[in-house]
């Protein structure tokens, strides 16, 4: 399900081209009807998960697991069934807010928006180059409405300046990912300056890189192999002093020069939602007062940080000089970087986490708590101190996590370039971070086991999409197995090729 607007010379010619029109089409239809008719479908622990996750322990055989789970109040889940209502809501196509790249050709996306029942009033475009602006606006005569708010200028300066929020937001590369077009930096800025509503969708269309230029295609490979390393293997040490001439790597990296093609495409996905739910929240969280409210600064010692890729990405390719390695780390912190740097965030939670810095006396009385003093159920997982501290961390940091199942990917070739599309469904799941209440409530509200179950119950759900693709930040903290049928792991589906 795809839809875009090409580079400048291309525009025309590739919107006569009947898979274009199609694949663009789909896309728009779906990202529409997943924010609407198919809303509570597309946020990322539905409305009945808490009672199908009660209902799953109460009619269990004699078990600890079933006496636990007659102790919740019912009261309880219909308060939280009533705060998912509220943090999800219900919207029409007509109260849907939609942004996308003009290019010289704004009408072809605005006319599919309004036939889907978007109202043109809440269609904005934006545009950067002056002569592809003026070409927008003599798509439009002075008398010609309904169009489109074409606005003249950087899509990040409004995100950054403008307190407007977008349902739909759709970025059109027109070239390669970690390439000069730094549009994976828009994304960045989208979320940072938090300008995606939730539930929000993000259509992302990069080109293949052209790799006949010299040193693209090693420099490329490199970069793949690199970041999808350390998501296949998290605990791989990166103090190597040779690990580019590690067995494994080498190894790692033919299996990417293999079928290039593909796992381009699972670095455009992997990076996306690595940005949207991990590293522009750790950036935010670390950079604002209310890191100070939890613990002191760290220094600036670097060290292995256990089952976290993204940081041993940064970590391991800071000793490689590869110029699109670098474009798409620039790129993680959106416009203007934050005052501390993205690796010295994760190495700041990370220590926060472990105790290794000096913490202030309420977070240290909970986690002496969870860990020592408190006798709490298991389930599946045993909730330990560093669940606790991550939905703290998160209840801040606001981060847009991803519903893996909602994913759609595919791949179609405009002209003579195969082009990648994707369309990633994303949910603050704010049902969950606001059930949390505050430090300094925490430790009432665990022994509460009507709240502390339900809380448990729907983050379950929450993990379930997280786990095949952040083995990051932020918790561990399943109720249930993966096994049991209805509360398997969720997928991201392969991409598909259009014809």
């Amino acid at each position: 399900m795809t839809f875009f607007t090409l580079g400048v010379g291309d525009q025309i010619l590739i919107y006569t081209q009947e898979s274009k029109n199609r694949v663009r089409h789909k896309a728009l239809f779906y990202a529409v009807e997943a924010l609407t008719t198919n809303r509570n479908q597309s946020c990322c622990v539905q409305r009945p998960y808490v009672r199908n996750v009660l209902d799953y322990f109460l009619e269990l055989g004699e078990s600890r697991d079933k006496k636990e789970a007659e102790e919740v109040d019912i009261n309880y889940i219909q308060q939280w069934e009533k705060l998912h209502d509220s943090c999800v809501g219900m919207k029409k196509a007509e109260d849907l807010v939609v942004c996308y790249l003009a290019g010289p050709e704004p009408k072809n996306d605005f006319e599919e928006l309004i036939s889907l029942g978007v109202h043109p009033k809440n269609i904005w475009t934006f545009e950067n180059d002056k002569n592809t602006f003026k070409s927008a606006l003599q798509q439009y005569s002075h008398s010609e409405f309904p169009q489109p708010k074409i606005i003249k200028g950087n899509i990040e300066h409004f995100f950054k300046d403008t307190p407007k929020k977008f349902d739909l937001v759709y970025i059109d590369a027109c070239g390669a990912i970690a390439s000069e077009k730094k549009c994976l930096r828009i994304i960045a800025s989208l979320c940072k300056y938090h300008r995606l509503s939730s539930l929000g969708v993000i259509i992302t269309n990069f080109a293949y890189p052209d790799l006949s230029k010299p040193t693209e295609e090693d420099e490329y490979s490199k970069l793949i192999a690199a970041y999808l390393f350390f998501k296949a293997h998290p605990n791989t040490s990166i103090n190597e002093d040779k690990m580019l001439e590690s067995d494994s790597f080498k190894l790692f990296e033919q299996e990417i020069r293999k079928d290039l093609d593909k796992h381009y495409g699972e670095l455009i996905t992997a990076s996306i939602i690595d940005i949207s739910s991990l590293a522009i929240p750790i950036q935010r969280f670390v950079n604002s007062g209310n890191a100070k409210t939890l613990y002191n600064n760290v220094d600036d010692e670097f060290k292995q940080i256990e089952n976290n890729s993204l940081y041993n990405f940064l970590s391991f390719t800071s000793k490689i000089n590869n110029s699109k390695i670098n474009s798409l780390i620039r790129e993680f912190s959106g416009i203007e970087n934050f005052p501390i740097d993205i690796h010295k965030c994760f190495k700041s939670v990370h220590d926060f986490k472990k105790g290794k810095v000096e913490l202030q006396p309420e977070v240290s009385d909970l986690l002496r708590m969870v860990d020592k003093e408190l006798d709490i159920h298991q389930f599946l997982d045993r909730p330990n101190k560093g669940l606790f501290l991550d939905l703290i961390v998160n209840q801040f940091a606001y981060p847009l996590h991803y519903n893996s199942e909602a994913i759609k990917r595919y791949e179609y070739i405009a002209k003579e370039t195969n082009m990648f599309l994707d369309i990633i469904v994303l949910d603050e799941c704010r049902y969950i971070y606001e059930w949390l209440p505050t430090i300094y409530q925490i430790s009432n509200a665990i022994k509460n086991k009507s709240w502390q179950y339900i809380f448990r119950f729907a983050l379950d759900g929450l993990v379930k999409h997280r786990l095949k693709y952040n083995n990051e930040y932020f918790f561990q903290g399943s109720v249930i197995s993966q096994t049991v049928a209805g509360f398997e792991n969720k997928i991201i589906s392969e991409r598909k090729f259009i014809e």
